[in-house]
């Protein structure tokens, strides 16, 4: 088989191709980048000296630098969108800010931050109140202040995917701003306030993703978000409420993204979300991540099986059990597992189940990449 791009290997694992191998990635999206902790235990494990740059202030996790990227043989880069500039953003202390939405966020130690309040997070709210708040502007020049001119050098210096990443979507930020019980109540109680706040959430959202598309879709290949729509056992809501109230708000801002270019989208939801995946596929989400294997009825082979045809799968490699407490060879066998069952025929970008935790072993780290590598050249 002829070598691809790296560009070209991920758009083909994307479009359900076979690659000329598994692509890799690591850092290319918030989802499946590394703790920061960890990767400074990573760094030293490799013996890198660089600076750690932090990517999402909340989820305390790192962008990897190039060294690091290029030593593991990464497919993908990451570009963002600059710094929102004004609204009710402030610190107020060094454990504790305020987000441009009016969400506030707090941590413990070294910890990620915890959403802990909001404009919203009160018993009862009306759309009227939803009217009257001030909401961020998606056209806040903070965000697209030189983002033309940084994904055009990405291009230009590389042959990796890009991938746009958005803020988190409709959900994520419904819950912040009312809170996570709240909220559930509202979809069953008051489903009026509950999908005015995901049609605020998501005219920003699909906003914001046209503007930074409209200033370097050319440079793009893949844009990021997601909703956290599962637990470990089964969906947050019953299926039927989703189709009913969510779904409509995800297609909207899906069909606007790719109507503004030529990307793919990787859509990011934890846990039990098999029940969920046609829906994805038939409002256009191409890639599913992260492929929490552990969850219920998210075992590699059924959801080959049953939805290999119409999506592809993002990580797959398991963060609960098999990176944290198994060996070097417990994570090798892991690895060739998922390039065996979701990986066959195209359809995977591998990677871990979200984003790298502290408590991974450096060398666990080491051996999932490394064998990606050696496997995907003993299978050509």
């Amino acid at each position: 088989m002829t070598t691809m791009t790296r560009r070209e290997r991920v758009l083909a694992a994307i479009e359900r191709r076979e690659p000329d191998r598994v692509p890799i990635d690591l850092g290319g999206t918030y989802a499946s980048t590394i703790y920061f902790t960890a990767y400074e235990k990573l760094k030293r494990h490799l013996g890198f000296e660089h600076q750690t740059q932090m990517g999402s202030r909340r989820l305390q996790c790192a962008m990897p630098d190039a060294t690091v990227l290029d030593y593991f043989d990464v497919d993908t880069r990451l570009i963002a969108l600059g710094p929102y500039e004004g609204g009710y953003q402030r610190d107020i202390d060094e454990d504790h800010f305020v987000d441009e939405w009016g969400a506030v966020w707090g941590k413990a130690g070294d910890g990620p931050f915890l959403n802990v309040g909001g404009p919203f997070q009160k018993e009862k709210v009306s759309v009227e109140d939803l009217e009257r708040h001030e909401w961020p502007d998606a056209d806040n020049p903070g965000l697209y202040r030189g983002f033309r001119q940084r994904a055009q050098a990405l291009r230009e210096s590389c042959d990796h995917a890009i991938i746009l990443n958005i803020r988190l979507g409709i959900v994520h930020e419904a819950q912040f701003m009312r809170g996570y019980t709240n909220w559930l109540v509202d979809l069953y109680k008051r489903p009026d306030v509950a999908v005015g706040l995901m049609e605020k959430g998501g005219d920003f959202c699909a906003r914001v993703a046209e503007n930074a598309l409209r200033e370097a879709g050319d440079c793009i290949d893949l844009v990021f978000f997601g909703d956290d729509m599962s637990t470990q056992k089964s969906t947050l809501f019953n299926p039927e409420i989703y189709r009913q109230l969510i779904k409509p708000q995800q297609a909207r801002v899906i069909s606007r993204v790719k109507k503004a270019a030529d990307v793919k989208v990787v859509f990011h939801s934890c846990g039990a979300v098999a029940n969920l995946i046609d829906d994805l596929a038939e409002i256009g989400v191409d890639a599913i991540n992260p492929v929490q294997v552990a969850a219920e009825g998210m075992a590699p082979e059924r959801l080959k099986r049953d939805f290999g045809e119409r999506m592809a799968f993002w990580g797959g490699v398991d963060t609960q059990r098999v990176l944290p407490q198994g060996s070097e060879e417990d994570v090798r066998r892991e690895v060739r597992h998922i390039i065996d069952t979701l990986g066959v025929g195209g359809g995977l970008v591998l990677t871990a189940v979200h984003n790298i935790q502290p408590d991974v072993p450096p060398a666990n780290i080491v051996a999932m990449y490394d064998e990606a590598r050696r496997y995907a050249k003993e299978r050509r």
